[in-house]
């Protein structure tokens, strides 16, 4: 190849990434906001398969539907390697996925000399103790397959990237490890998802919660919170997010509570990021599973990049963190009325309510947001490419 004939930056190709998930929405914020964006405004082709009605493109991101079984094991089997055609014709520079049920697809994709990262987002094998859908007599069964998978993607796959230090523990055998910090965007950087910053005394909602809403994330202690501090300072208690299982949904109508809980529904994430901000307390009350209270709470991270003080569950880590940002206070999951008690010290006392927030949004912008983690993912998958199109993206 002559001087003349080589790739420049202008005419190299751009270089391709697939990114699949059987399980989560299209609209995942870690994998469709933070990760395809992230890769798209680098450069890269992007398309994600996941959980859509019908596919579209968004922000640079082609999105295609996953199938949708009729059972979990089917998922499992015919959902994962119906996938096998479609995600062999992109002939992407990097595949990656997002389900420990796609491991066996990923190892057989290695086979066939493709790049592949295995994005491990939670603490498996334990976290596996948590899963109501699995009938506790095989929770130990599942758990211990489960440990299996871990080791044979940590050396099978081309490289493993975890959510956070306590995901990088279990995969610590990894023939190539990378953390990449499950840390919020901070929108107000983006332009294109900001919303208006409301003074902290002119928020219309008083407290909030954005996540799944169960009996181990809390749901009990939250409900004991509007009872007490709502009834008390005649505030709300915004939920945000689905019901696990729905069933749970009925306990909306025990009495006393009708006039003290705002149930929006499960939102998309900028419109629950905007709700949250008109909020004066968020909550993050995790019970279980026992691994959870190692792990990065990163929804708390998203209530202080809006300003908002934190009552958190009482676990060393999270306490560490907002003891060292001075940015809310913990209590024992488990008692709602501690919970109640520490809501309603931070509606009572607005100025000091506000300094949290606002001590809160300054560690997030400074330890905790997406963009080194976002610069962390791109060499990653920079190194992983062909050398032609690295060098043409170097230059």
């Amino acid at each position: 190849m002559t001087a003349s004939s080589a790739p420049t930056p202008a005419t190299a190709r751009r270089p391709k990434a697939v990114h699949v998930s059987i399980v989560h929405r299209s609209t995942d914020i870690r994998i469709f906001h933070k990760q395809c964006r992230s890769l798209a405004a680098a450069g890269y082709d992007v398309v994600l398969y996941a959980r859509t009605d019908q596919p579209y493109d968004e922000a640079g991101v082609s999105v295609r539907p996953v199938p949708e079984p009729r059972s979990r094991a089917a998922r499992m089997t015919v959902g994962v390697w119906s996938l096998w055609a479609p995600l062999l014709a992109h002939r992407a520079d990097v595949y990656h996925f997002h389900d420990p049920e796609l491991i066996p697809l990923g190892l057989a994709l290695r086979a066939r000399g493709r790049q592949v990262v295995f994005d491990a987002h939670e603490p498996l094998p334990s976290q596996i103790m948590a899963k109501h859908w699995i009938p506790a007599p095989l929770r130990p069964l599942v758990a211990r397959i489960t440990e299996v998978l871990v080791r044979v993607a940590g050396r099978g796959m081309s490289a493993v990237v975890a959510a956070s230090p306590l995901v990088e523990g279990v995969y610590a055998g990894a023939k190539r490890l990378v953390v990449v910090n499950n840390f919020p965007i901070l929108y107000d950087d983006v332009s294109a998802e900001s919303h208006p910053d409301i003074p902290y005394d002119e928020r219309p909602r008083g407290m909030v919660y954005v996540g799944g809403l169960s009996d181990l994330r809390g749901l009990a202690s939250m409900l004991e919170v509007a009872r007490v501090a709502g009834a008390r300072h005649g505030e709300k208690f915004t939920l945000i997010g689905p019901f696990m299982p729905p069933e749970l949904e009925a306990r909306l109508s025990d009495p006393g509570l009708a006039d003290v809980i705002d149930y929006v529904g499960v939102k998309k994430p900028a419109e629950a990021r905007r709700l949250v901000s008109e909020a004066r307390v968020g909550l993050i009350l995790q019970i279980g599973p026992e691994a959870y209270k190692k792990n990065l709470p990163t929804k708390m991270f998203e209530y202080m990049a809006e300003g908002l003080p934190v009552v958190a569950s009482h676990f060393p880590l999270w306490k560490g963190i907002l003891d060292d940002a001075g940015a809310g206070v913990t209590v024992p999951p488990e008692d709602g009325q501690a919970a109640a008690e520490a809501v309603s010290r931070l509606l009572g006392d607005p100025k000091e309510a506000a300094a949290m927030g606002e001590r809160g949004r300054k560690a997030v912008h400074e330890k905790y947001s997406w963009e080194p983690e976002a610069r962390t993912l791109l060499a990653l998958y920079d190194s992983l490419l062909p050398r032609e199109i690295a060098a043409a993206r170097t230059r």
